[in-house]
């Protein structure tokens, strides 16, 4: 009997050529091979991100861990998991609340808190979008030297428009106007009026501009400046003119386009320091920051 069963366990396995049968489990289907390759799933991806997110969480560096963690959820949000960013960045949140967060760079501190805000509302948290930005502004506003904190206004004025409104936004370049006078560089403290100024100018306040660049005595100057604007104005309104045109002209519209494009211009008011998540941080193993142009950190 003993030599008949194990003869039949041979016919038994013998006739499932297709693979083994583990019994039991629903209609006796076989199973996949265990394979060392990924491979599709539902959500596998998904999960497997998020786990990732959990161990950048983790990560001793400071910097490496904030650059992480954003991208982790900049992914999230590309691949359409918006419901999983907001965790990930809570982790962003919590890095950005440590001690840890003393050990980086002030322009990597205050654009990891506008990088949070950008990329909440990319998935529609506009609670943790309006914390985010408020951290921004703290940690701006809790740097000693004004001279220092008007290199931030701008990336910060940015992000606090598309939260709150121009008038939010008038209402933080006013509070930084006297912080220029700080800058003892005569060159560098005009570039931060001028751009202060130019900010508020395209906001449609002009009495809060022009009392921008009256924080420089020179009126001289002043009238120089203003004039300079406007004619930086009109130029970009001519340009602007210029591709609208082309690109109503239809097919003619790519070469037009590009000579309008390549028009000279008048240079640029632009001040400050960058804050904004795709030049700091998208892509990157750390942040990208630059030296202090106006003296060390202390």
């Amino acid at each position: 009997m003993k030599k008949r069963a194990i003869w039949m366990s041979v016919v038994l396995v013998g006739t499932l050529a297709g693979g083994i049968v583990t019994w039991g489990c629903g209609a006796g289907k076989p199973l996949p091979a265990i394979n060392t390759t990924i491979q599709p799933g539902k959500d596998r991806g998904r999960q497997l991100i998020a786990l990732a997110a959990t161990e950048a969480a983790k990560i001793a560096d400071v910097d490496t861990r904030l650059t992480r963690l954003l991208n982790l959820a900049d992914l999230q949000i590309q691949r359409g998991w918006k419901t999983d960013a907001p965790r990930t960045l809570g982790d962003v949140v919590v890095t950005l609340r440590s001690k840890d967060a003393m050990q980086l760079s002030e322009q990597a501190r205050i654009s990891g808190w506008v990088s949070v805000s950008q990329l909440s509302r990319s998935c529609d948290d506009v609670a943790q979008a309006q914390a985010a930005c408020d951290g921004a502004l703290a940690a701006m506003r809790a740097i000693e030297e004004p001279a220092r904190r008007c290199e931030y206004v701008i990336g910060v004025c940015n992000e606090i428009q598309y939260l709150k409104g121009k008038p939010a936004a008038v209402s933080l370049l006013a509070e930084a106007g006297p912080w220029s006078r700080s800058i003892d560089d005569v060159q560098r403290r005009r570039q931060a009026v001028v751009a202060f100024a130019s900010a508020l100018f395209n906001l449609d306040d002009f009495a809060a501009g022009q009392k921008m660049i009256q924080f420089e005595e020179d009126a001289a100057w002043r009238s120089a400046t203003l004039t300079q604007l406007a004619t930086m104005a009109e130029q970009n309104e001519v340009k602007y003119k210029a591709v609208r045109m082309a690109s109503d002209a239809g097919a003619a519209s790519a070469a037009t386009d590009q000579r309008a494009m390549n028009a000279p211009s008048t240079p640029s008011a632009a001040f400050g320091r960058e804050l904004d998540y795709i030049q700091i941080f998208k892509g990157q193993r750390n942040s990208q920051t630059v030296k202090d142009p106006i003296g060390p950190k202390r």
